[in-house]
């Protein structure tokens, strides 16, 4: 079966631009019947809680985190058309710090036990060189990242070749990646134009069409900020779930996905009698 999985890093730093993306998304979600996963940076739900209770009412949205605050889980070595730009990850103290601090946010203001979280700007290969860092998320109550979203130069695009996996070999067998592939929205944009709507949709959706060819997933990584940047009723999006229902891809939730897996891996252990 093919899966397109919609998630959104809600991170921007003007309080009014997530409160509009927030009041849209929820609206044209619940008008497509489509749910998606919101990655919440904790800064944003601590200094405007109000604007998130809509949303986590919203049974077609799932909240989970983006850190406290943005605190890079892994060091990032970009390598692109501008050369090598470097940008530093955290200490495994501030890793654990922020990580925490997000979902106790997220259980105080909205009632919500984080059992997720994107990694801030994502790596190559998400965490499989970090057993340290996967240890602390377990220990926090993290069961599945969305970490993985650089290529071999830690720049795009990932190629949909990629899948979800569990992070069996550095020994959390019960912690599933679940890339994101393609482009960053908030980086692929601005590269079409922010007011080429039909130049972006043009390079993603052949993902789409290859998740439907191959039965794979493809996981799309949006932002607040970027999805109602020259488009305020989101009709990139709306296209974009449009033309995935049109190639009979099934569109579900991040954690809809990890339980659905879980599940899968939970029926094929053998029974010891």
């Amino acid at each position: 079966m093919a899966y397109m999985l919609i998630g959104y890093d809600v991170e921007s730093q003007e309080d009014e631009v997530t409160a509009a993306f927030l009041k849209r998304a929820s609206a044209l979600h619940a008008s497509l019947g489509v749910p998606a996963t919101l990655f919440i940076r904790g800064q944003n739900l601590e200094r405007n809680p109000a604007a998130f209770e809509e949303v986590a009412a919203n049974p077609l949205l799932e909240l989970q985190q983006h850190t406290y605050s943005h605190t890079l889980l892994k060091t990032v070595c970009q390598r692109n058309e501008e050369g090598v730009t470097v940008f530093r990850g955290g200490t495994v103290e501030e890793i654990k710090a922020d990580v925490a601090r997000a979902s106790a946010l997220l259980r105080e203001y909205l009632g919500i036990e984080c059992i997720a979280l994107t990694g801030p700007y994502t790596y190559y290969r998400g965490l499989s060189d970090r057993p340290d860092i996967l240890e602390i998320l377990w220990e926090l109550g993290i069961r599945y990242t969305r970490a993985f979203g650089r290529n071999e130069h830690d720049w795009m695009p990932v190629p949909l070749q990629w899948q979800p996996f569990w992070y069996e070999p550095q020994g959390f067998p019960g912690m599933l990646e679940v890339m994101t592939h393609g482009w960053h929205d908030c980086l692929l944009r601005p590269r079409c134009g922010w007011t080429d709507l039909e130049g972006y949709l043009a390079v993603v959706k052949p993902y789409v069409d290859q998740a439907a060819t191959e039965d794979s997933v493809f996981s799309y990584c949006a932002h607040d900020h970027s999805s109602i940047r020259e488009d305020p009723e989101m009709t990139v999006m709306a296209r974009l779930i449009g033309h995935a229902q049109a190639k009979g891809v099934t569109i579900i939730s991040y954690g809809q996905y990890y339980e659905e897996r879980r599940a899968d891996r939970l029926s094929s252990v053998p029974v010891v009698t």
